[in-house]
């Protein structure tokens, strides 16, 4: 569905170039682990801020473990084309429920003739302090296991210099094995920064809504869980150059047996891949528990909003960048080399 019209003539104005994400994965390099801290942030020179925690057994107290990473993003380059990157950090209480707003003003972004406002990035981070009736038994530093999570951007309202949005998403932490963990589950307080970039453009905009269901098989230890690919989140567009965006993702986990426990996390993230002229062809997804100790066969939903952008500049230019490796646990920063 095309949610804009495209000018008569190319755009003027300088050539003006920016990042924008296009998504994420994580992986642990031998098990599956509680979320403590994830953050997977494309900056806006580049630099990766990246950052991976569990429990005691990922972080060398009990034993020790590696992230692994990939990240995807684009170096867009084009007239008519306006990019501020920003972040929203908020805290949210036991129901890992999100909702809040943010705004802000930039003249050269608001007189672009349509708009947009995408993710780039997030951080769940649990080792902040606790209210008084956090147990005191537990270290909320060691993080819970997870039902998934998710983030979302809106379509921005845009007034006089003025753009402002909201910001909504989960974190949806579920019990499992461990008492004093699921006793402190009842009063977490979790961080939340969701990273963004608002775009004016002058171009044509299509929305692609993805979602895809799978019950995996439970075959424990190290069940084979094969990521969702093209075959389960195709994506169809015409038409370069172009910029592709996220205005939202989630990676839904559950127990096939209903109830409401969670799981240890293994691989997780949702991903938009594109061809060589940067068009979108699918997304992929992964939120899975495959290791050792497997607790619950899950079934899991990735859903997403995919953006892609048509620019009216035919001189705009799109390198897609993919970077991965591995890093210690923690928190870090990746520079470009």
């Amino acid at each position: 569905m095309a949610l804009s019209g495209c000018v008569a003539n190319a755009p003027d104005g300088p050539i003006r170039e920016s990042i924008i994400w296009s998504g994420f994965n994580y992986s642990w390099d031998q098990l599956s682990h509680r979320v403590a801290l994830t953050r997977a942030i494309t900056e806006a020179d580049e630099t990766l801020s990246m950052g991976l925690i569990g429990g005691d057994w990922s972080t060398g107290s009990t034993f020790t473990d590696t992230p692994l990473y990939r990240m995807r993003y684009q170096r867009v380059s084009s007239r008519g084309f306006v990019v501020v990157h920003g972040q929203t950090q908020t805290t949210v209480g036991p129901d890992g429920a999100l909702s809040t707003t943010d705004h802000l003003t930039d003249v050269s972004l608001t007189q672009q003739p349509n708009h947009v406002v995408v993710l780039r990035g997030f951080e769940i981070n649990t080792d902040i302090p606790q209210n008084s009736e956090y147990p005191t038994d537990y270290d909320p530093a060691l993080g819970y296991t997870s039902r998934g999570f998710g983030f979302q951007v809106s379509q921005p309202d845009v007034e006089s210099n003025s753009l402002s949005f909201s910001i909504t998403g989960d974190v949806r932490w579920g019990p499992q094995d461990r008492e004093d963990m699921n006793a402190a589950i009842a009063h977490a307080q979790t961080s939340i920064t969701v990273a963004w970039s608002a775009i004016g453009y002058t171009g044509t905009r299509t929305d692609t809504l993805l979602s895809a269901t799978t019950n995996y098989p439970h075959d424990p230890p190290f069940t084979v869980h094969e990521p969702f690919g093209s075959n389960h989140l195709p994506i169809y567009v015409d038409g370069t150059p172009g910029v592709v965006g996220l205005t939202g993702f989630d990676l839904e986990m559950s127990d096939q047996a209903g109830t409401q426990d969670g799981g240890y996390l293994r691989n997780f993230g949702f991903e938009v891949v594109q061809d060589a002229r940067g068009v979108p062809t699918h997304a992929t997804a992964e939120c899975t528990n495959s290791s050792a100790f497997e607790e619950i066969a899950i079934r899991v939903t990735p859903s997403a909003n995919v953006v892609w952008i048509n620019l009216d500049d035919p001189d705009a230019q799109n390198s897609v960048i993919i970077r991965e490796g591995e890093h210690d646990v923690g928190s870090t920063t990746i520079s470009i080399k």
